[in-house]
C-alpha cells in the first residue's frame, strides 16, 4: 500500500512538472512570436520589461501548481450528484491567434496573451457562474463571448446576469455583441427588445443581421417599421433576414414592400417574402403569388401552395395534394413514391395521414419506412 501511494504521488509530481513545463514553453513561444533579439538583428528588442515578464511567469506557475494540487485531492463518492459541465475551452493555438489579432502592438499583444492565460487558470478555481462573470472582464474577446454563453441560462431568472449580457451588446468586439444578442433571443428576453432595436444601427452588418433575426424570434411588433426598412439593403442576406422577421412580428404594414421583394434577384429573399406575406395575412398578395405558382414556381412550389391556402386560395393545395397522393400510392418508381411522401409531409401532413397509414402496409419496405417516418415526424419545416 505504501508503494502504491508513493507511485501515485510520483505520477502526480511528474504530471505537475509536465504541466508547468508546457506553460513555460507556451508563454516563451508567445514571446518569440512577437519578436526578440537575434544574431541577425542585434539592435532589436521588445518594449517589455523582462523582469515584469518573469514575475508574471512565476505567478502563473504558482497558480497552476495550486490548481493542480487542488484537483489531485480525492473527493468522496458523489456520482449520483449532477455536476455542471465545464465551459468549452479553445486550444492554445486558437487563443494565441485570436488574442494576437486584437492589437498590432507587440507589448500590448504579449500582455493580452498573458492576461488571457492567467484568466483561464484562475477560472479553473471558480464554478461556471463565477467563471462567466470573470470572463466578461477579460482582455480576450473569445473569453468574453464564452462568459456570455456561460451566463445565458442564469439570465433567465437572475437580473444581474441579464444586465451583464445586455451590457455586453456595447462590447468593442462584433463577435461578443453578436453572441449577446443571440443569447437574449435564446432566453426569450422580451424586456430587451428596446435595446435590441438600438442594435439595428450597429456598425457591423453581421451584428445588424442578428439583431433583425432576434427581434423576429421575439415577435417584436414595435420593430416592424425598422425591419421593413432593411428590405432595401444592398446586402441580400440582410434583405432575407428582414423579410423573414417581418412575417414573424406580423407587421402588415410591409405587405407592399414584400410584394416588391417577390421580384428580388436573390432566391432566398423571394422565398422569405412569399411565406411572410402569408404570415401577415396579406390577401392582396394572393394574385401575385398565384401568378408565380402558375408560371414559374421553381423551388418555392410548396411554399407557394401553403401560403396561398393560408390566404384563402385552396385550388393549388387541392391539386398538389391529389397529384402527390396518387404518385405516392401508384407510381412504379420507388424514388418518386418516397419523394411524394416527403413533399406531403412538408405541406399537407395532417391531410395526408390516411395516405401514410395506407402506405405502412405497402409491399415495398422503403416506402413503408418513409410512411412510418411521416407519421411519427412532428417537425414541419418551411
Amino acid at each position: 500500500m505504501q508503494q502504491i501511494g508513493e507511485d501515485s504521488m510520483a505520477k502526480q509530481t511528474v504530471s505537475l512538472a509536465f504541466a508547468v513545463t508546457a506553460m513555460i514553453f507556451a508563454i516563451f513561444s508567445i514571446l518569440l512570436s512577437v519578436g526578440g533579439p537575434s544574431e541577425t538583428t542585434p539592435g532589436s528588442e521588445l518594449n517589455f520589461d523582462l523582469q515584469q515578464f518573469e514575475g508574471k511567469l512565476a505567478r502563473l506557475e504558482a497558480q497552476l501548481e495550486r490548481v493542480e494540487k487542488t484537483s489531485a485531492i480525492p473527493f468522496e463518492d458523489d456520482s449520483d450528484v449532477e455536476k455542471p459541465g465545464p465551459v468549452a475551452l479553445d486550444t492554445e493555438e486558437e487563443i494565441v491567434e485570436e488574442e494576437g489579432a486584437e492589437t498590432d502592438d507587440p507589448e500590448n499583444s504579449l500582455a493580452i496573451r498573458i492576461s488571457g492565460l492567467q484568466t483561464r487558470i484562475e477560472a479553473l478555481e471558480s464554478d461556471p457562474i463565477q467563471r462567466g462573470f470573470r470572463y466578461l472582464d477579460s482582455d480576450s474577446a473569445k473569453l468574453r463571448a464564452e462568459g456570455v454563453k456561460a451566463l445565458e441560462e442564469l439570465a433567465r431568472s437572475d437580473p444581474q446576469a441579464l444586465a451583464a449580457i445586455q451590457d455586453m451588446m456595447n462590447d468593442p468586439s462584433e463577435d461578443v455583441r453578436w453572441w449577446s444578442i443571440d443569447s437574449l433571443a435564446d432566453i426569450d428576453s422580451k424586456e430587451s427588445i428596446p435595446l435590441l432595436m438600438n442594435m439595428l444601427d450597429d456598425s457591423s452588418a453581421k451584428v445588424r443581421r442578428e439583431a433583425i433575426n432576434s427581434l423576429g424570434r421575439l415577435g417584436a411588433s414595435d420593430a416592424g417599421p425598422q425591419l421593413a426598412g432593411f428590405l432595401d439593403s444592398e446586402d441580400p442576406e440582410t434583405r432575407a433576414y428582414a423579410a423573414d422577421a417581418i412575417g414573424k412580428v406580423k407587421f402588415a404594414g410591409a405587405s407592399e414592400a414584400l410584394v416588391a421583394s417577390l421580384d428580388d434577384k436573390n432566391g432566398r429573399v423571394r422565398s422569405e417574402a412569399i411565406w411572410s406575406l402569408a404570415e401577415i395575412g396579406a390577401k392582396n398578395a394572393a394574385p401575385a403569388l398565384r401568378k408565380i405558382y402558375n408560371e414559374d414556381p421553381g423551388d418555392n412550389r410548396y411554399t407557394l401552395v401553403r401560403s396561398l391556402k393560408m390566404l384563402g386560395d385552396n385550388e393549388p393545395f387541392n391539386a398538389e395534394f391529389k397529384r402527390l397522393s396518387a404518385q405516392a400510392i401508384e407510381s412504379e418508381d420507388q424514388n418518386k413514391r418516397t419523394e411524394a411522401i416527403r413533399s406531403l409531409t412538408y405541406f399537407a401532413k395532417a391531410e395526408a395521414k390516411s395516405v401514410f397509414q395506407q402506405l405502412t402496409k405497402d409491399p415495398n419496405k422503403r416506402v413503408r419506412d418513409y410512411a412510418s417516418w411521416a407519421l411519427r415526424d412532428d417537425r414541419r419545416r418551411r
